[in-house]
């Protein structure tokens, strides 16, 4: 028995043996494992600006946890902290604070470190990871939520769901920016987005409700938007042409219905292709007949057709409208009244380069006069109303004399003046004497002799007869002096003439256009100083305190322009109109503030005394 024993603890031995051996290995794998992960740690906190990565308080944790020394863990980020990232943002701080001395604003396309980090964003950007990402979480990632709450964030996301319109994550990512109410942002972002249909779809019929409530001037910047997101492929295109052909049919449907016609315009600009005029028929309503039909096919042709082919389907178009003897045989006036139509026809009216035959001139002035006044309501059981016909004719009989005689020189007297506000009510005439002046004043050719320049006055003396009775054409009278004033040069004597003009726009109410325009013009290095100088003095005889700050700005970034200082101003009425905008404007509390060279020029003034 004894014997026995023994032997059973002989073989007993060997495996005790074996398992303390096992589990030493063991104990050692595993206290390399987590020198090996200390060591990573380390190597983490040793890194520049460790202690600005996102995760460091993880990666801290989980050093304290392997044991670490904490000591030793806040000793590494102190001494690794540099502080990149912080210099470049006091850098950048110190770009704005110097441009905003200057009297500049920084450009939303500035470098900087949020800049950088898009632009390394974009490049990095892989699409199927971050799909396979958002697959495998079953949920979008945390990182998510914040990004869409940043301006800059939702910027990186426009510019990624342009470039990978089949990221799942980027729609989804659209969709959440949606929801929360960024509805302006996604417009601005504009045609980049339009390849996201749903996103596209949502975006304009928000747009579209908007604009039964709006006034004018939001009413044209919801226009520009949607023609920008409508226009950037066919069926984004077809799309919203047929859900403005519906709306356009619907009470209150007026403006759906010039947005349609706007929208054609834009996009065949846009693609400079007449494939958007070709299409104008598809968007006829059920009722068409097949002869109005082939009316919408004839001016679809005309709409397509370059300048120099249009003259030959004029008269088609004459005959269809201006010649049956019964109503009921005159199409519908609708395919007529086309915004290009309209341009098509004043342009060839009007051109001074060019004299139409009579023959030819009288089937324009009737198409044009019948276009303009004839109201159709046969489609609602109603009649065709072309009462007024006769009398757009003699409107735009009487614009085509004004035109001639303006570009022959012809000195308007008084009486001809009072009798020329007669034919320009008409808008038009109106626009037909507006079309000859621009074409014949940007025409650099006028301005070489002082013989050539006899239209210059008296288109001067017909605008000012048309400015008041014609409000809604003040900016584009406005885009008409601009260019004028470039094309003119140096010519002082006549840009006085044409800032007078400019002048009583503003006295009209034209106060914005007026002021973006002068501001553009004096910072382009060609205007002259003495003609920036008589537009201020002329603005603060008819314009009085209070004034705005924007007004304010802009006077006081004129005047640093041309120089005024003290000991320079030596008229007293000058002085007096300086006086009475200084003691406003020093005492007004502008918020935000004024910059500092406007300032500046502002504590100048008090000087002049």
């Amino acid at each position: 028995m004894e014997e026995q024993g023994q032997e059973s603890e002989s073989h007993d031995a060997p495996q005790v043996s074996d398992d303390q051996a096992q589990k030493d290995e063991q104990e050692r794998q595993r206290e390399q494992q987590q020198a090996a992960k200390l060591l990573e740690c380390e190597k983490l906190f040793t890194q520049p600006d460790s202690i600005m990565e996102p995760g460091i308080l993880d990666v801290l944790r989980r050093y304290l946890d392997l044991g670490g020394s904490a000591q030793n863990g806040v000793d590494f980020l102190i001494d690794k902290y540099i502080g990149y990232g912080q210099m470049a943002s006091l850098v950048c701080s110190w770009i704005a604070k110097a441009d905003q001395a200057n009297g500049e604003t920084s450009s939303p396309n500035q470098a900087d470190e949020v800049t950088h980090m898009q632009a390394l964003i974009a490049d990095k950007f892989d699409p199927d990871k971050v799909d396979a990402l958002l697959r495998t979480r079953r949920g979008p990632p945390k990182w998510l939520t914040p990004l869409i709450a940043d301006r800059a964030g939702r910027e990186l996301i426009y510019t990624l769901s342009a470039r990978y319109k089949n990221c799942q994550l980027l729609k989804y990512a659209m969709q959440r920016i949606l929801m929360a109410g960024h509805d302006d942002e996604v417009a601005s972002v504009g045609s980049r987005l339009a390849g996201y249909f749903e996103v596209f779809h949502n975006l304009m019929v928000k747009r579209l409700e908007e604009m039964l409530h709006v006034d004018d001037a939001r009413m044209q910047v919801l226009s520009k938007e949607l023609m920008d997101i409508c226009c950037s492929s066919q069926h984004t295109y077809a799309h919203a042409q047929q859900l403005l052909k519906e709306l356009g049919a619907q009470p209150q449907g007026a403006r759906f219905k010039r947005l349609s016609q706007d929208m054609e315009v834009y996009a065949a600009e846009k693609l400079s292709h007449p494939i958007a005029w070709k299409m104008h028929q598809f968007f006829l309503g059920s009722h068409t007949s097949v002869a109005d039909a082939e009316v919408a096919v004839l001016v679809a042709d005309l709409l397509a057709a370059d300048k120099g082919h249009t003259r030959s389907l004029i008269p088609k178009l004459h005959k269809l409208y201006c010649t049956p003897s019964q109503v009921h045989q005159i199409p519908p006036m609708e395919l007529l009244q086309h915004p290009k139509v309209f341009e098509i026809l004043v342009q060839g009216l009007f051109e001074p380069s060019q004299r139409l035959p009579v023959e030819t001139q009288r089937t324009y002035v009737q198409l044009l006069a019948t276009a303009a006044s004839a109201v159709d309501q046969r489609q609602g059981g109603g009649s065709l109303d072309v009462a007024e016909v006769p009398a757009q004719v003699a409107a735009l009989q009487g614009a085509i004399t004004l035109a001639k005689q303006a570009n022959e020189g012809h000195r308007f007297s008084p009486a001809e003046l009072l009798q020329a506000a007669q034919p320009l009510q008409v808008p038009c005439a109106a626009m037909g004497l507006l079309y000859s002046m621009e074409q014949t004043l940007l025409d650099r050719r006028i301005w070489s002799t002082a013989l050539d320049m006899l239209p210059a006055p008296a288109f001067l003396s017909l605008m000012l007869v048309l400015v008041p009775l014609h409000p809604l054409m003040h900016t584009k009278i406005v885009g008409i002096m601009a260019a004028v004033l470039v094309a003119m040069g140096s010519k002082t004597d006549y840009g006085t003439g044409f800032l007078d003009l400019v002048v009583y726009l503003l006295q009209q109410g034209c106060v914005g256009p007026v002021l973006a325009m002068i501001s553009h013009w004096a910072s382009s290095g060609s205007a002259d100083p003495l003609l920036v100088r008589h537009f201020i003095f002329k603005t603060l005889a008819v314009c009085g305190p209070p004034y705005s700050k924007y007004f304010t700005s802009v006077l006081l970034r004129l005047m640093l322009r041309c120089g005024i200082k003290r000991g320079r101003i030596k008229d007293d009425i000058e002085l007096k109109q300086l006086q009475q905008f200084w003691a406003f404007a020093s005492d007004a509390n502008f918020s935000p503030p004024l910059g500092q060279q406007e300032a500046a020029m502002l504590q100048q003034l008090g000087s002049i005394r």
